[in-house]
C-alpha cells in the first residue's frame, strides 16, 4: 500500500514539476491556475487522507513544524493585506501564489514519507528534470524558431519564459551535478551524465548573462565542496572537466552576434546556431575524454592523505587565481569606490557589455523607491504585490518593474514589518530544519539531502536580486524540496486518525481552490465581455466577471465599455467612478474616467481626474506633453468649447 501510493504521488509530483520548468509562462495568473488546483488538491488532500490515518505521513520535528508554520503565516498575511491594499485584486493573487507554493511544499513532505530512498529518488528526479530544461534552452540557440521571439531576443531564456529565473535553475543544477558525478558506487555512464550536467548548465548559464546567476552557481558549487568533504577531490575533478569545456563553449559563443545580440536576422541566427551545435558536440567530446582520464586518475589517488594533499594544492591554486583576479580588476577598474558607483549609476546594459558590468540595471532605484513605500506605511505595506502601482508616485523616471527584485524590500513595502518578520522567521527555520534533516541522514541519502538543500539559500540569495517568488518554474521545485527536507528530519508513521483536524485541511483545500477559481473565471468573464457581439452580453458577462471577483477594476471598466455602446453615458461614468473607489491610488483608474470624460467633452470634472492621476503617476501617460491632461487643461483655461 506503502509502496503503491509513493509511487502515484511521485509520479505526479514528477508531473507537476515538469510542467512548471517547461512552462514559460508560469508567472502567468491562468497557468498559474491549472498547475495550482492538481498541485492543491495532491499537497492539501494528502496531507488530509494522513491525517485522518489513511495513509504515513513524516511527523515533523519542532523545527520543521515551525518552518511550515511560519511559510504558512507569511502566505496567509499576504492574504490579511487585501483589507487595506492600494489594490486587493494584486493581493489576493500573491497569496494564491504563495498557496500553491505551500501545496508544493506539504507534497514533499507527504513523499518523503512514502517513498524509499526520497532524498536520492528527489535528487536523481530533479537533476533529470533540470538536464532537460538545459538541453532545451540550448538546442533554442541552435533552432531560434523553437521559442517565442528566439528569431529576435538573443538572451537565452526559454523554456521558463525569463533568462534571470533560468540562470537559478541552472545554478540549482550544479550541485546535483556534483552529487551525480561524485557517486563512487554507481556506474561510470551515470557519473558521465552528472559531469555532462554540469557541462550544459554553464554553458547555458553564461548565455543567459545574468550575474546574479553566475554568482550564486559559483555559492553553490562552494557549498557542495564545503558540506560534502567525502569526495572534494571528485568534485573539483567535475568541475575542471566540465566548466574549462563549457566556457570556451562559452566565450566563443559570446563573440558571435548571431547568437548574443538583438535585432540580427533570422538567417544569421541559424548560420551561428549551426557553428554553436557544432562547438557544443566538440566541448562535449573532450568533457567525456577527460572525464574518463579523471576515473583512472581517482583510481591511483586511492590513499587518503594523498587525496587531502590534491585537495589542498587544488584549493590553494583555485584562492589564489581568485585573489589574482580580484585585484586585478580592482587595481583596473579603481577599486570598490568605484564599483559602488558604478552599481548605483548607470541604466540597462546590453547583453555584449553585461558580464563586464556592475550596474545595477535599475535596481537600486528600485532597492530606494521600496524602502520609500515601506516609511509610508510600515507596519502592514500597501498589500502584496503592490509594488507596481506604490512606486508610481516616488519613482524618479519612466521605467517599468513590477517588483523592486529584492524579496526582503518587496515584503518590507508590501506586507510591511509584520510581513517581513515573518518572512525572515521562516527562513531560518526552514534552513534550520534542513540542516537538522541532514545531520539525520546517513551514507547516500545525506549527499543526496545535502545536494538538495543547497538549492534553498541558493534560491534564497538569487532572491535578493530577481523576481523569483513569481515564477512557479523555479519556487515550486525550491518548495517541494523544502518540505521533503522537513520530512526527511520528522518520523514517518501512520498518525492516530483526527478526523476534525482532516476535515479542517480539507476545507482548507476547498478554499484554497475556490481561491484560485473565482479570479481565473472573472478574467475570462472579462475577456468575453470584450470579445462579446452585443452590448448587452458584454454587459452581462462584466458582471459576472465583478461578481466572481469583486476586487478587480477590469470588470468594471468592461462593464463601462458595455454602457458605451448602448450610449448610456452616465452609467459609464457611474462604473468608471466605482473603479475609482475601489483602488484610489491606482493611476489607470483616474485615467480611465478621465479620458471618457474627456471624449465626452465633460472638461471640468476630466481635469480633475486626470491631474489627480498625474499626482500619482507623474510619469505615466497624463504626462506626456499634448497627452489627455494638456488638452482638457488647455479647455478649462481658454474656456473654449469642447466638440465631440
Amino acid at each position: 500500500m506503502r509502496a503503491a501510493a509513493g509511487l502515484l504521488l511521485l509520479s505526479a509530483a514528477g508531473a507537476l514539476l515538469t510542467v512548471s520548468l517547461f512552462s514559460g509562462e508560469s508567472v502567468s495568473d491562468s497557468r498559474l491556475f491549472w498547475i495550482g488546483v492538481f498541485a492543491e488538491a495532491l499537497g492539501f488532500g494528502a496531507v488530509a487522507l494522513g491525517l485522518a490515518g489513511l495513509v504515513p505521513v513524516a511527523v515533523p520535528r519542532r523545527a520543521g513544524l515551525l518552518a511550515l508554520g511560519l511559510v504558512t503565516a507569511f502566505v496567509c498575511w499576504n492574504g490579511v493585506t487585501m483589507i487595506w491594499s492600494i489594490a486587493p485584486d494584486r493581493s489576493w493573487a500573491y497569496l494564491n501564489r504563495g498557496a500553491v507554493y505551500v501545496a508544493f511544499a506539504l507534497l514533499g513532505l507527504v513523499v518523503a514519507a512514502n517513498v524509499r530512498m526520497p532524498a536520492r529518488v528527489v535528487a536523481g528526479g530533479l537533476g533529470a528534470l533540470l538536464f532537460g530544461v538545459v538541453g532545451w534552452a540550448l538546442l533554442g540557440k541552435v533552432f531560434p524558431s523553437l521559442f517565442p521571439d528566439g528569431a529576435r531576443v538573443a538572451r537565452l531564456r526559454d523554456p521558463i519564459g525569463y533568462w534571470n529565473a533560468l540562470a537559478l535553475a541552472c545554478a540549482l543544477a550544479l550541485p546535483l551535478g556534483l552529487w551525480a558525478a561524485t557517486r563512487r558506487e554507481w556506474r561510470r555512464v551515470v557519473r558521465l551524465a552528472g559531469v555532462v550536467l554540469l557541462y550544459l548548465a554553464v554553458i547555458a548559464l553564461v548565455l543567459t548573462f545574468s550575474r546574479a546567476g553566475i554568482l550564486v552557481a559559483a555559492v553553490g558549487a562552494l557549498c557542495w565542496l564545503v558540506f560534502v568533504p567525502a569526495v572534494r577531490l571528485e568534485s573539483f575533478g567535475a568541475l575542471v572537466v566540465s566548466v574549462v569545456p563549457a566556457s570556451a563553449v562559452a566565450g566563443w559563443a559570446s563573440t558571435r552576434a548571431g547568437l548574443v545580440d538583438d535585432g540580427q536576422s533570422y538567417a544569421a541566427r541559424r548560420a551561428d546556431g549551426g557553428w554553436f551545435a557544432l562547438a557544443v558536440v566538440l566541448g562535449f567530446a573532450a568533457v567525456v575524454l577527460a572525464s574518463l582520464w579523471t576515473d583512472r586518475l581517482d583510481r591511483r589517488l586511492a590513499d587518503e592523505t594523498r587525496r587531502r594533499l590534491w585537495v589542498r594544492r587544488i584549493a590553494v591554486g583555485v584562492g589564489a587565481l581568485v585573489v589574482a583576479g580580484v585585484v586585478a580588476v580592482s587595481a583596473a577598474s579603481g577599486g570598490p569606490g568605484a564599483w559602488l558607483r558604478e552599481f548605483r549609476g548607470g541604466g540597462e546594459v546590453g547583453n555584449s557589455a553585461r558580464l563586464g558590468s556592475l550596474s545595477s540595471n535599475n535596481r537600486w532605484e528600485w532597492w530606494k523607491e521600496a524602502w520609500q513605500v515601506f516609511e509610508q506605511k510600515p507596519a502592514g505595506g500597501k498589500g502584496a504585490a503592490t509594488f507596481a502601482i506604490s512606486r508610481l508616485r516616488v519613482r524618479k523616471g519612466s521605467t517599468v518593474t513590477q517588483e523592486p527584485h529584492n524579496l526582503a524590500l518587496q515584503a518590507l513595502s508590501e506586507t510591511g514589518i509584520v510581513g517581513f518578520l515573518l518572512g525572515v522567521g521562516a527562513v531560518l527555520a526552514m534552513l534550520a530544519a534542513s540542516w537538522r534533516s541532514i545531520v539525520r541522514l546517513r551514507g547516500p541519502e545525506r549527499a543526496a539531502a545535502v545536494a538538495l538543500a543547497i538549492g534553498v539559500p541558493l534560491y534564497l540569495l538569487h532572491a535578493l536580486a530577481d523576481i523569483d517568488f513569481d515564477f512557479v518554474a523555479v519556487s515550486a521545485p525550491v518548495f517541494f524540496v523544502g518540505g521533503l527536507l522537513v520530512g526527511l528530519g520528522g518520523d514517518v508513521r501512520p498518525v492516530r486518525a483526527r478526523p476534525l483536524v482532516a476535515a479542517t485541511v480539507a476545507a482548507g483545500l476547498l478554499a484554497a481552490v475556490y481561491s484560485l477559481t473565482a479570479p481565473w473565471l472573472a478574467a475570462n468573464r472579462t475577456s468575453d465581455a470584450y470579445a462579446a457581439s452585443s452590448p448587452a452580453a458584454a454587459a452581462s458577462d462584466a458582471r459576472d466577471a465583478a461578481g466572481l471577483n469583486p476586487f478587480a477594476v477590469e470588470p468594471i471598466w468592461a462593464l463601462a465599455i458595455a454602457y458605451e455602446g448602448v450610449r448610456d453615458n452616465a452609467d459609464a461614468v457611474k462604473q468608471y467612478e466605482r473603479a475609482t473607489r475601489l483602488q484610489p491610488e491606482n493611476p489607470d483608474t483616474w485615467v480611465q474616467l478621465g479620458e471618457y470624460e474627456l471624449l465626452e467633452c465633460d472638461v471640468f470634472p476630466a481635469y480633475r481626474a486626470l491631474n489627480h492621476a498625474y499626482t500619482l503617476d507623474p510619469f505615466g501617460p497624463t504626462g506626456v506633453p499634448g497627452g489627455p491632461l494638456d488638452q482638457a487643461r488647455s479647455y478649462v483655461e481658454k474656456r473654449a468649447t469642447c466638440r465631440r
